[in-house]
């Protein structure tokens, strides 16, 4: 094995077949016991160099030779990454009916408003209103399937669905009249 500084960040390591089997090394694949071996050799190298191995990066280009292989290796800092917390809102749930039967014994047995019922791409969705209570949406879940959706999907449905109940009443337009 030969080890050369070519610049200020990067190091030429010569490897002969003996030293790619003593570090268990090879051209092809990726498994723990080449990484473990890389990890070695990059000890080694440092060790060679004097490079401390803390905080530092490193990108690996390997080229065969007729005798082995040739690693090119550029030393990088760590950058430290900012850290940030998305602080994300409670998906809300809907309800899509199994079909108009459901809907409509789910009507049957509605608790007093809080929801809002439409029809979307051909499927029966329950809105809740609010917060919903536990107790309304565990009885949602023998009627159809609960899904936890974002604000944008329940404005999409209500600005695109087809309202059939709604938890308001009804006032009648001054056209209308």
């Amino acid at each position: 094995m030969t080890v050369e500084m070519i610049g200020e960040k990067t190091i030429l390591v010569s490897l002969c077949e003996g030293d790619m089997r003593r570090y268990s090394l090879s051209l092809e694949g990726d498994d723990d016991k080449m990484r473990s071996g890389l990890k070695d050799l990059l000890c080694r190298v440092g060790e060679i160099c004097g490079l401390d191995h803390r905080g530092k990066s490193y990108l690996i280009e390997a080229l065969p030779s007729s005798k082995g292989c040739l690693l090119i290796i550029s030393v990088h800092a760590v950058k430290h990454r900012r850290k940030f917390r998305i602080k994300r809102n409670r998906a809300r749930e809907l309800c899509v009916f199994f079909d108009a039967d459901a809907m409509l014994d789910f009507w049957r047995s509605r608790p007093q408003g809080g929801y809002a019922v439409y029809t979307y791409e051909g499927r029966y969705i329950l809105l809740p209103c609010g917060s919903a209570k536990a107790d309304m949406m565990a009885r949602l879940s023998e009627y159809g399937e609960l899904y936890p959706v974002s604000e944008a999907t329940f404005a999409r449905i209500r600005e695109h669905g087809k309202i059939l109940l709604s938890p308001y009443p009804m006032t009648a337009s001054r056209e209308a009249i």
